[in-house]
């Protein structure tokens, strides 16, 4: 059974890891973009989470834009009735220098 993504959420998605590329610094080899519910704080929301998981403490601010599609994706997954706990948007460079991206985001039923 081949499972297809919705077209509205790889558009999100598209968006979301565009924003990533272009608030990364060019020297990182390895990117995380993590985001994560605010459960039972005050405001809610998510927290996001930019960092080169290769050097610890090399994060980067989220922005505005990246906030925006990210808001997306979860108004997206609430409105099909998907439960999450986390989103990951993997990227690393490969031996030969090509990036390659790994994407968490819970599937349709």
């Amino acid at each position: 059974m081949t499972l297809q993504i919705p077209a509205e959420q790889s558009a999100i998605d598209r968006k979301i890891v565009d924003e990533m590329f272009a608030i990364t610094p060019e020297d990182w080899k390895s990117i995380l973009l993590a985001v994560e519910p605010r459960k039972n704080l005050d405001g809610g929301g998510v927290a996001i989470t930019l960092c080169n998981p290769d050097v610890a403490g090399e994060e980067v601010e989220p922005t505005d834009e990246m906030r925006a599609y990210v808001g997306e994706m979860v108004t997206f997954l609430e409105r099909e009735k998907r439960a999450w706990e986390r989103l990951s948007y993997t990227a690393f460079v490969d031996p030969q220098g090509a990036w390659r991206l790994k994407i968490v985001v819970p599937l349709p039923d």
